[in-house]
């Protein structure tokens, strides 16, 4: 697995005040090269500094979410071109979604104009393109999702976006789309974890995963340290096995549990403050886990 993975992916040559190497990348449309290991809702210049390069945020974050991600773009001296900036704009009406999420009011913003939330999005980044724009979750319809995706459509037309996708879309939610899309989604972007890969409604599942190989959609885990699985994050770092395989690689148990992730070819968005851990989080590329420890893993409930 990790073979195939190594293979398909670029390496960003871009070393930064002797941290972490940048991750592996992988190209998720023509000639758009994206990092195996993101960071979202974060401080985004310890991210830098520890040899970071793709940076995640969304509208509905707010907009002191995307400033900071503009803000630190904008000042780094790493090229633009050596930075992976990931956005995203709400798909409405979506009752399902909002309700599931407590998140009431997120589609209202801007009048639910998916043309107006776009340009919010790049005019608080400050920014004249963003390199991923995600459609940050299924409309109640299909045919509301497809018109939503048609604008992020344009982008890549007007230059705007360099590759587009979709969040949060089950196994489903994700061919019927496909089918239809003009630009074919790059990414599906669904929480997925050890302990968290059973659950279909939002694609957090193992049939996801294997809709996206089947369809060529590169697949990216949030919560990739178990924020959604039962128990927490603490469930997963704390679990006896993940530790023992971690003691037997001199591994932390985070470094586990991304690594089982990026080892199915699997890109992940993480979160952390402190850059002893961004640059954890980045060295992952110098071990592999057994098969029989990426079984035993994805095992645990």
């Amino acid at each position: 697995m990790m073979m195939r993975m190594i293979a398909s992916v670029g390496i960003l040559l871009y070393a930064h005040n002797g941290h972490a190497a940048p991750a592996p990348t992988v190209e998720i449309a023509p000639s758009v090269f994206m990092p195996m290991i993101n960071l979202g809702i974060s401080n985004h210049t310890l991210w830098l500094d520890a040899g970071g390069r793709g940076l995640d945020t969304a509208l509905v974050y707010g907009d002191a979410a995307q400033e900071e991600v503009g803000h630190v773009v904008r000042r780094s001296s790493i090229p633009r071109h050596d930075l992976f900036v990931t956005t995203k704009v709400p798909c409405c009406p979506a009752t399902t979604w909002e309700r599931f999420c407590n998140a009431s009011g997120s589609c209202a913003r801007l009048g639910n104009d998916t043309e107006s939330q776009i340009q919010h999005d790049l005019d608080t980044l400050g920014l004249d393109y963003v390199d991923l724009m995600l459609l940050h979750w299924p409309c109640d319809t299909l045919e509301e999702s497809l018109n939503t995706y048609r604008a992020m459509e344009r982008m890549v037309e007007a230059g705007t976006a360099r590759a587009i996708g979709v969040s949060n879309f089950n196994a489903s939610w994700l061919e019927q789309l496909y089918k239809q899309a003009k630009i074919k989604p790059s990414i599906n972007q669904c929480a997925l974890s050890i302990g968290d890969h059973t659950a279909a409604l939002w694609g957090r599942d193992d049939a996801t995963v294997a809709m996206c190989k089947q369809l060529g959609v590169h697949f990216e885990a949030y919560s990739p340290l178990g924020g959604w699985a039962r128990g927490g994050t603490g469930a997963i770092l704390n679990n006896p096995t993940v530790k023992s395989i971690a003691v037997k690689h001199n591994k932390s148990s985070a470094q586990v549990a991304l690594r089982w992730l990026v080892q199915q070819d699997i890109i992940v968005v993480t979160a952390s403050n402190e850059i002893a851990y961004d640059e954890a989080d980045l060295d992952i590329f110098d071990f592999s886990l057994t098969s029989d420890e990426m079984s035993t893993l994805a095992n645990i409930g």
